[in-house]
């Protein structure tokens, strides 16, 4: 009955953030373009974001609007991430500067930003038994493979963590360290918009690199090959294959 002239990608209530939910977008971008319109609907928590990048909200679609006869979908599986398979590069540049650029500004200098994530990946025992990884060995190897380094800016969900455990590490590479301020949307432009990123196994960290090599000529991205313990394996499917991938540490 639902063969309406729209599909409607569900998201579920809980258990997905911005870095997931920009996957569900770039899909509904990319099939709009083609002609088939796509929306996603709004969950809990999205609205800060659609603040910020405004654009997204014409590939976004309340419950109260949804049509009877639209079509509903969700892929629970892979949520659209794979890299190649489930997009392009063609079409994640042409959402980047449709949806989000337009609200970015290249961030000028060589400072290198580090982006950590800790949170519910270490809080919680059944995620920490899934992601968690050894964050210093690996930043360790990944600072050697981007130097050299003038500056480090890091930042994270837990930025005390950060600066108790990678603290004395981090003076190794750069005389000047800076601690960000836990600020999703502050810590998103920071991760996005530097010419220098090294990410962690978070799609935060991902869409930091898909957005740089968009808004920098020639960025610089190094990534853990590790994200996440599963049946299929650990290694990270969203992964641009230009960038620097470190494998181990896992």
């Amino acid at each position: 009955m639902r063969r309406g002239d729209r599909v409607v990608t569900m998201t579920p209530p809980v258990g997905m953030r911005f870095g997931n939910w920009l996957y569900l977008w770039m899909h509904a971008h990319a099939e709009t373009a083609a002609g088939r319109p796509w929306l996603v609907l709004e969950a809990p928590g999205m609205e800060p974001w659609l603040t910020a990048f405004p654009a997204l909200r014409s590939l976004t679609v309340r419950t109260d609007e949804l049509r009877f006869h639209d079509a509903r979908i969700w892929n629970d599986r892979q949520r659209n991430q794979r890299f190649g398979e489930d997009f392009t590069r063609p079409q994640l540049d042409a959402f980047v500067r449709d949806m989000l650029a337009p609200e970015l500004l290249a961030a000028p200098g060589d400072d290198v930003v580090v982006n950590v994530r800790r949170g519910d990946y270490y809080a919680q025992p059944h995620l920490r038994a899934i992601y968690s990884f050894d964050q210093v060995g690996y930043l360790t190897e990944a600072l050697r493979r981007i130097a050299p380094v003038t500056g480090i800016r890091v930042v994270s969900d837990d930025p005390q963590w950060c600066a108790e455990n990678l603290g004395t590490m981090l003076s190794t590479f750069a005389d000047e360290v800076t601690y960000d301020a836990q600020d999703p949307l502050a810590n998103f432009i920071a991760v996005s918009t530097t010419r220098r990123l090294i990410g962690t196994n978070s799609t935060f960290s991902y869409w930091g690199g898909y957005i740089a090599g968009v808004l920098h000529a020639h960025p610089q991205i190094v990534m853990p090959r590790f994200h996440g313990r599963s049946d299929s394996g650990s290694d990270a499917f969203q992964l641009d294959p230009t960038w620097t991938i470190i494998d181990g540490h896992a």
